[in-house]
């Protein structure tokens, strides 16, 4: 089935002057543009292929004929997928290549199938082999993401993490535009019980062994108020199945971020996030929002120990695509540092706080040697 970014426009006046005036968010978009899953219309090239399991609270499209999954608006209640990607055999780590139209394997991340899943067929493949006794990570994205924007970046996640377990997506409804920042905003805590739901799920499955979460900007507000939620409920039984939570730039008034972690007690202790002093989308969110400084762009890491969490600079990281913002995504050292934290089930604070006043961490070259993930090669 074709993955087509889906594209809803909603009334957003304030945004649109600043699109003339050039004020406007990067987001978590490609620089090259919009990111569109194709189908490969031969599979005889493929060399390597991954799995991806995904979880949605958007509107499925309503144009069908055309292969699109999901568009951008809000649902009722959670969609489930199976993916299977092929992935190019000479990916730069931090890379995401994908074509519009006749995507070749040999360079482009590309979609074999796609399957519509219900609740219990979700389920039984979190039972199933080769899942079984696994962890799980989930990704939450960020703003100004599509359906297949998220897709291809968690693929991407995965095989330069070189992580072992069950990689499942969580997509909330993004506008996919840089003038529907609200619409995100709302969309995201539109979704905030639809993530609890599929933690408490996934929690009580007794062959998943624990799970890891990787957010991104305005993804980690969305994560962290569902953390908050299920605190204030006291599920210990969800909580306790959490391992590293990856807090990836951040788009949260730093403010709002610490009452948000003063409800979650222990379960600071598992958080790693990463910030960079450099991240002109988050300014210019500091700008447009009451002049705040947000979590993502604050490398005050002494703050960050003092509440409890590992917090990493990734200031002096070149590069980054979407003005700085993806420095998390695309840097290989940070990249195979993350890898070592998800799915072990080791909280990211359990090297001490000592590790959070380094500038930022570098990866050991035996983390760069870690076995490959779930990919399957193709004979």
């Amino acid at each position: 089935m074709y993955l087509r970014q889906a594209r809803v426009r909603h009334p957003a006046a304030s945004w649109r002057v600043l699109a003339c005036t050039g004020l406007l968010l990067s987001g978590c978009a490609s620089p090259d543009g919009k990111v569109s899953l194709s189908p490969l219309a031969s599979t005889a090239e493929v060399t390597q292929t991954r799995r991806l399991l995904a979880v949605t609270t958007r509107t499925p499209a309503s144009d069908e004929g055309k292969g699109e999954l999901f568009s951008a608006g809000r649902g009722d209640g959670l969609h489930y997928v199976s993916l299977n990607l092929s992935m190019p055999p000479d990916r730069p780590a931090g890379a995401v290549p994908t074509q519009a139209e006749n995507p070749d394997p040999r360079k482009h991340i590309a979609l074999i199938a796609a399957e519509n899943l219900d609740q219990r067929n979700f389920g039984s493949l979190l039972k199933s082999a080769p899942f079984a006794k696994r962890r799980v990570l989930i990704f939450i994205h960020g703003f100004n993401t599509s359906f297949d924007e998220a897709v291809v970046r968690l693929a991407q996640i995965v095989e330069d993490t070189h992580f072992q377990g069950v990689p499942i997506l969580f997509s909330w409804p993004s506008g996919g535009e840089v003038t529907d920042y609200g619409y995100d905003k709302d969309s995201a805590n539109f979704s905030r019980d639809g993530l609890e739901k599929l933690l408490i799920a996934i929690a009580r499955e007794p062959n998943v062994e624990g799970i890891d979460i990787f957010a991104h900007s305005m993804g980690n507000w969305l994560t962290l108020e569902t953390l908050r939620q299920l605190a204030i409920a006291n599920d210990q039984r969800t909580l306790k199945r959490l391992g590293t939570i990856v807090l990836a730039e951040p788009d949260v008034d730093m403010d709002v971020f610490t009452t948000q972690l003063a409800r979650l007690g222990t379960l600071k202790s598992h958080i790693s996030l990463y910030a960079s002093k450099d991240d002109r989308a988050l300014e210019l969110s500091r700008r447009l929002f009451g002049g705040k400084i947000r979590a993502g762009e604050n490398t005050d890491l002494e703050q960050f120990r003092r509440l409890g969490i590992t917090a990493h600079d990734l200031s002096d990281v070149a590069g980054g695509i979407g003005r700085n913002h993806d420095k998390a995504f695309g840097d290989e050292t940070t990249l195979a540092e993350i890898g070592r934290l998800i799915g072990k089930g080791t909280p990211a604070y359990a090297s001490g706080p000592d590790a959070s006043t380094a500038p930022r961490s570098a990866a050991s070259q035996s983390a760069r040697a870690l076995e490959p993930g779930t990919a399957e090669a193709k004979p």
